[in-house]
């Protein structure tokens, strides 16, 4: 059992939901476990992408797997998003 970790704040989520969407990894379209996340994001070549996101993809590989695993654990809340409304 994991011990409970605080919720990262949104700036750590929103860069690792852009990151995930780039690399069609969301987990709301994709339910894969966590170790498949981390040997994906260690694993995925950075050659196609932007600058930013090989940044971003760079950070959240080297992340330790506690404060990773929080923040995926945080994009699969569905309160989450109860705030925002469709435009």
């Amino acid at each position: 059992m994991r011990p409970e970790l605080p919720t990262p704040d949104e700036a750590i989520l929103a860069d690792l939901e852009t990151l995930l969407i780039a690399l069609d990894m969301h987990p709301m379209f994709m339910r894969q476990p966590f170790k498949i996340l981390r040997v994906n994001l260690r694993g995925v070549k950075a050659d196609r992408l932007t600058p930013d996101l090989a940044a971003l993809k760079e950070r959240f590989a080297i992340m330790p797997d506690a404060e990773l695993y929080a923040a995926w654990g945080a994009l699969h809340n569905p309160f989450r998003l109860q705030d925002r409304g469709l435009n």
